[in-house]
């Protein structure tokens, strides 16, 4: 049986890169993208197929699911949802109505996190990433690799303030972030990316990953 790769939020910073890296690699003889209609504009791949969903109505061929390796790095911020209801709705929501039609068919689910998420945490951000780990490790979803990484470096159009402010001041604070603490320490997303694959290529065991990992 051939390998499979699935993608959900493949437009995104992290998405993008897990998606060139599943391609890149022989290990995968297929890759699917299921994605709202942005998907479309993805580069084209003789082994990739994009698939337009509405996940508020999840419907599409769930075959494709068989033994596959699931990515999901469905996220957004709430600047750009505008409230919590609707971050809550993409970032939590969307993500368990697709790991329920994933239950019992796929080899691996490999999740983007937070560092600190904590369904018990006074902040929405990593108590809305805790309650999606509870509730995704409640499910058979084969091998579930949940990623907790701090802060996301990258070229994304809508980086934040403080991200180009904590960008410029790790070169004078990396040296504390070393032991226990290095777990802290930002991270580029191709590198999150392809430790993402390549955990899952290499079938590593069910665990909370983060940058001591790496």
């Amino acid at each position: 049986m051939d390998n499979v790769a699935v993608i959900i939020g493949a437009t995104g910073a992290v998405g993008r890169e897990i998606l060139e890296e599943v391609l890149e690699k022989e290990f995968y003889k297929k890759v699917y993208v299921l994605g709202r209609s942005s998907v479309t504009k993805l580069m084209d791949n003789e082994k990739l197929e994009k698939i337009v969903v509405n996940f508020e109505n999840l419907e599409f061929e769930t075959n494709i699911l068989n033994n596959a390796d699931v990515f999901a790095s469905l996220g957004t911020t709430i600047k750009i949802a505008k409230t919590k209801e609707n971050q809550r709705k993409i970032d939590l929501g969307y993500t368990i109505n697709f790991a329920k039609i994933c239950e019992g068919k796929i080899r691996s689910f490999n999740i983007v996190s937070a560092i600190g998420a904590n369904s018990r945490s006074k902040s929405f951000y990593t108590s809305l990433k805790g309650e999606l780990e509870e509730r995704l490790q409640e499910m058979n979803l084969g091998i579930l690799r949940i990623y907790r990484p701090s802060l996301l470096i990258s070229k994304r159009s809508d980086k934040r303030m403080m991200e180009d402010f904590f960008i410029k001041l790790f070169p004078m604070i990396k040296f504390i972030l070393h032991g226990k603490f290095k777990k802290y320490s930002p991270i580029e997303v191709e590198l999150l990316g392809k430790e993402m694959v390549r955990f899952a290529i290499e079938n590593k065991g069910k665990k909370t990953y983060t940058y001591n990992d790496f």
